[in-house]
């Protein structure tokens, strides 16, 4: 945590009346302060550990005893404690006493992606009179915001993926012409070499799913079910990666849908439209806010590209949210595009990515078109041009 996020926090903490941010960790049960929290290089930590930035002034650890010499040199103040009552008593002494803290709490569980806190060391923190409130906005501002370094990084890794997805398309194209066998799991596998070859990494295999296949959103192929493609099938590809370098590169996540054949069926042609539609409504909602300096908040992208899918009569059909946070992990930990999985509330701020991606999931086949995003101060960008404005035709 640099000096600028430092002051970026605590400005954000005066706004909202809060007295600090509590940083709690215990193990590997609190994956955000693991990632946030300025530990030493190479720690091992066996007991419980707090990390806490007031609103103003110097942040300070507090630790275990016996855990005392890994934090040797360290500048930050640190506040030790051996029994379960000292740990307390130093809870107490580490915030100057209790009151409104940020932690990695959601109420309700409105937000599970950022509430990590366990339901037993809230009861503490709550009888030792501390009033509890989410971190959220100051998780995004600190871990979901792009440096310009990384923003790079994203333009890299989305051109890439958007090579492999051509070339996905043109090795489909290719054997459909041929006359030759090609299946879902051949195709996983062209995207991967180009993935191989240019450096990019990915945490999970591309999606490549064929007519019913493509209406089960995760859907992957596997040796043991990997449907081939033939003239009149749909095909979904959805694929992301990041750059193998630097480490805090960002991910790209884009899906496409094509047609093996030159005119698709009237339904296929209906059900992409009307996504196609949605992912629209749900980009010009945030750049038109954006560019008028008005907030929007996550839940209100779900919500106009829902209200396009439902008024066509596919409401049911969209089974998942709009859109997810990107960033060095490709469901990252800022603002969803959600209103159905959760509602989530958090504005959407200059600095970070996210995609969009609605879906309408048939018995037959599915569609889904997933785009990505960055938040610009003035406006927002599509980074992963072009837009398919039309099934990929793949005539035999």
């Amino acid at each position: 945590m640099n000096a600028h996020q430092l002051t970026r926090i605590q400005t954000l903490l005066q706004e909202a009346g809060l007295r600090g941010w509590l940083l709690y960790g215990f193990h590997d049960l609190n994956p955000i302060a693991r990632r946030l929290a300025p530990l030493p290089a190479g720690v091992f930590l066996s007991r419980r550990w707090a990390y806490w930035i007031p609103s103003q002034g110097r942040p300070a650890w507090l630790v275990h005893a016996i855990e005392r010499g890994q934090f040797a040199g360290m500048q930050a103040p640190l506040v030790t404690y051996s029994s379960w009552r000292s740990f307390e008593q130093g809870l107490l002494a580490l915030t100057q006493g209790p009151g409104p803290i940020a932690c990695e709490y959601s109420p309700d569980c409105a937000i599970p992606y950022v509430s990590w806190l366990d339901a037993g060391t809230a009861d503490q923190l709550r009888r030792l009179g501390y009033q509890l409130h989410s971190s959220a906005d100051l998780i995004q501002a600190v871990d979901a915001v792009w440096s310009p370094a990384q923003l790079m990084t994203h333009r890299r890794a989305a051109a890439i993926c958007l090579e492999a997805k051509d070339r996905a398309f043109a090795a489909i194209a290719q054997a459909l012409a041929q006359g030759r066998a090609l299946t879902e799991l051949d195709v996983q596998q062209v995207i991967l070499d180009h993935f191989q070859r240019h450096g990019l990494l990915t945490d999970h295999p591309p999606i490549v799913a064929v007519n019913e296949h493509a209406g089960d959103p995760h859907y992957s192929p596997t040796p043991q079910r990997a449907s081939p493609i033939r003239a009149g099938d749909l095909v979904l590809i959805d694929l992301w990666g990041k750059l193998r370098e630097p480490p805090d590169a960002v991910f790209a996540d884009i899906t496409w849908v094509g047609y093996a054949g030159a005119r698709p069926p009237a339904i296929m042609q209906d059900v992409f439209d009307v996504v196609a539609r949605a992912r629209d409504a749900a980009f010009a909602l945030v750049d038109s806010r954006i560019r008028a300096g008005d907030p929007v908040h996550g839940w209100e992208v779900d919500e106009a590209a829902r209200a396009v899918i439902r008024a066509a009569g596919y409401g049911d059909a969209f089974i998942h949210r709009t859109g997810h946070s990107l960033g060095v992990d490709v469901h990252a930990s800022g603002v969803n595009m959600d209103n159905l999985e959760t509602r989530d509330t958090r504005r959407i701020i200059p600095g970070i990515g996210f995609t969009i991606e609605p879906g309408i999931y048939l018995p037959d086949f599915g569609v889904r078109l997933e785009i990505d995003v960055y938040v610009h101060p003035d406006r927002a960008e599509i980074t992963t041009l072009p837009l398919q404005k039309a099934l990929v035709t793949l005539s035999p």
